[in-house]
Protein backbone atom coordinates (compact mmCIF):
# COMPACT_ATOMS: atom_id res chain seq x y z
CA UNK A 1 0.00 0.00 0.00
CA UNK A 2 2.84 2.37 0.85
CA UNK A 3 4.47 1.82 -2.56
CA UNK A 4 1.17 2.39 -4.36
CA UNK A 5 0.65 5.70 -2.54
CA UNK A 6 4.17 6.84 -3.39
CA UNK A 7 3.73 5.92 -7.06
CA UNK A 8 0.41 7.80 -7.16
CA UNK A 9 2.02 10.90 -5.61
CA UNK A 10 4.90 10.79 -8.10
CA UNK A 11 2.45 10.45 -10.99
CA UNK A 12 0.56 13.55 -9.78
CA UNK A 13 3.79 15.52 -9.57
CA UNK A 14 4.65 14.56 -13.14
CA UNK A 15 1.36 15.86 -14.60
CA UNK A 16 2.20 19.60 -14.56
CA UNK A 17 5.61 18.85 -16.02
CA UNK A 18 4.08 16.81 -18.81
CA UNK A 19 1.52 19.53 -19.56
CA UNK A 20 4.20 22.21 -19.82
CA UNK A 21 6.63 19.95 -21.68
CA UNK A 22 5.02 20.73 -25.02
CA UNK A 23 6.72 24.14 -24.81
CA UNK A 24 10.08 22.57 -24.04
CA UNK A 25 12.33 25.41 -22.88
CA UNK A 26 10.20 27.93 -24.74
CA UNK A 27 7.70 29.99 -22.74
CA UNK A 28 4.63 31.49 -24.41
CA UNK A 29 5.73 34.92 -25.68
CA UNK A 30 3.01 37.38 -24.78
CA UNK A 31 5.44 40.30 -24.31
CA UNK A 32 4.43 41.86 -27.64
CA UNK A 33 0.79 42.02 -26.56
CA UNK A 34 1.77 43.52 -23.19
CA UNK A 35 3.88 46.18 -24.93
CA UNK A 36 1.08 46.95 -27.43
CA UNK A 37 -1.46 47.22 -24.61
CA UNK A 38 0.74 49.65 -22.66
CA UNK A 39 1.46 51.76 -25.76
CA UNK A 40 -2.24 51.93 -26.69
CA UNK A 41 -3.21 52.87 -23.13
CA UNK A 42 -0.57 55.58 -22.93
CA UNK A 43 -1.70 56.90 -26.34
CA UNK A 44 -5.31 57.07 -25.11
CA UNK A 45 -6.54 54.59 -27.74
CA UNK A 46 -9.34 52.46 -26.25
CA UNK A 47 -10.13 50.82 -29.61
CA UNK A 48 -6.51 49.67 -30.03
CA UNK A 49 -6.57 48.23 -26.51
CA UNK A 50 -9.79 46.33 -27.24
CA UNK A 51 -8.30 44.85 -30.43
CA UNK A 52 -5.83 42.95 -28.20
CA UNK A 53 -8.67 40.93 -26.60
CA UNK A 54 -10.54 37.93 -27.95
CA UNK A 55 -14.09 38.57 -29.20
CA UNK A 56 -15.35 36.87 -26.02
CA UNK A 57 -12.78 38.55 -23.79
CA UNK A 58 -13.62 39.63 -20.25
CA UNK A 59 -12.32 42.34 -17.92
CA UNK A 60 -12.64 41.80 -14.19
CA UNK A 61 -11.95 45.25 -12.74
CA UNK A 62 -11.73 45.76 -8.98
CA UNK A 63 -14.96 46.66 -7.17
CA UNK A 64 -16.99 46.39 -10.36
CA UNK A 65 -19.01 43.98 -12.47
CA UNK A 66 -17.24 42.13 -15.26
CA UNK A 67 -17.03 43.69 -18.71
CA UNK A 68 -17.89 41.06 -21.32
CA UNK A 69 -17.00 41.06 -25.02
CA UNK A 70 -14.68 43.12 -27.18
CA UNK A 71 -17.25 45.85 -27.85
CA UNK A 72 -17.89 46.44 -24.13
CA UNK A 73 -14.14 46.27 -23.47
CA UNK A 74 -13.58 49.02 -26.07
CA UNK A 75 -16.20 51.20 -24.38
CA UNK A 76 -14.64 50.59 -20.94
CA UNK A 77 -11.09 51.45 -22.00
CA UNK A 78 -12.19 54.43 -24.13
CA UNK A 79 -13.70 56.02 -21.02
CA UNK A 80 -10.75 55.03 -18.81
CA UNK A 81 -8.07 56.45 -21.10
CA UNK A 82 -10.03 59.67 -21.74
CA UNK A 83 -8.96 60.81 -18.27
CA UNK A 84 -5.35 60.93 -19.49
CA UNK A 85 -2.35 59.62 -17.64
CA UNK A 86 -0.19 56.62 -18.28
CA UNK A 87 0.59 53.18 -16.97
CA UNK A 88 3.67 50.98 -16.78
CA UNK A 89 3.33 47.20 -16.82
CA UNK A 90 5.97 44.84 -15.47
CA UNK A 91 5.71 41.12 -16.17
CA UNK A 92 6.75 38.89 -13.26
CA UNK A 93 5.78 35.43 -14.57
CA UNK A 94 4.54 33.83 -17.78
CA UNK A 95 3.57 30.20 -18.15
CA UNK A 96 1.15 28.16 -20.19
CA UNK A 97 0.30 25.10 -22.17
CA UNK A 98 -1.07 24.63 -25.66
CA UNK A 99 -3.14 27.60 -26.74
CA UNK A 100 -3.46 29.11 -23.25
CA UNK A 101 -0.98 31.25 -21.31
CA UNK A 102 -1.01 33.19 -18.05
CA UNK A 103 0.85 36.41 -17.29
CA UNK A 104 1.28 37.73 -13.75
CA UNK A 105 2.65 41.22 -13.20
CA UNK A 106 2.46 44.61 -11.61
CA UNK A 107 1.27 47.98 -12.84
CA UNK A 108 1.87 51.56 -11.83
CA UNK A 109 -0.21 54.43 -13.14
CA UNK A 110 0.05 58.20 -13.20
CA UNK A 111 -2.58 60.89 -13.64
CA UNK A 112 -2.49 63.35 -16.56
CA UNK A 113 -0.62 65.82 -14.32
CA UNK A 114 2.07 63.22 -13.60
CA UNK A 115 1.00 62.49 -10.02
CA UNK A 116 0.78 58.89 -8.83
CA UNK A 117 -2.67 57.41 -9.51
CA UNK A 118 -2.47 53.73 -8.59
CA UNK A 119 -0.30 50.64 -8.41
CA UNK A 120 -1.07 46.97 -7.98
CA UNK A 121 -1.05 43.51 -9.54
CA UNK A 122 -2.62 41.96 -12.62
CA UNK A 123 -3.33 38.52 -14.02
CA UNK A 124 -4.06 38.00 -17.71
CA UNK A 125 -5.09 34.73 -19.31
CA UNK A 126 -4.21 34.63 -22.99
CA UNK A 127 -5.70 32.48 -25.72
CA UNK A 128 -3.97 31.78 -29.01
CA UNK A 129 -6.40 32.57 -31.83
CA UNK A 130 -5.33 31.97 -35.44
CA UNK A 131 -1.69 31.80 -34.31
CA UNK A 132 -1.79 35.09 -32.39
CA UNK A 133 -1.89 35.57 -28.61
CA UNK A 134 -4.90 37.62 -27.50
CA UNK A 135 -6.08 38.58 -24.03
CA UNK A 136 -8.95 36.35 -22.90
CA UNK A 137 -9.40 37.25 -19.23
CA UNK A 138 -7.93 40.36 -17.58
CA UNK A 139 -8.07 40.98 -13.84
CA UNK A 140 -6.25 43.54 -11.71
CA UNK A 141 -6.30 44.80 -8.15
CA UNK A 142 -4.88 47.88 -6.48
CA UNK A 143 -2.32 47.72 -3.71
CA UNK A 144 -3.54 51.10 -2.43
CA UNK A 145 -6.03 51.39 0.38
CA UNK A 146 -9.38 52.84 -0.55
Amino acid sequence: MHKAGLLFALALLALPTAALAQYGDEKPDVSKVTAEWQAAYNAGDGAAIAALYTEDGMLMPPNSASVDGREAIAAFWTVAVAEGGSTELTTKEVYGSGDMAVEIGTYSGTNADGSHADHGHFTVIYKKVDGKWLMYRDMWNSDMSQ
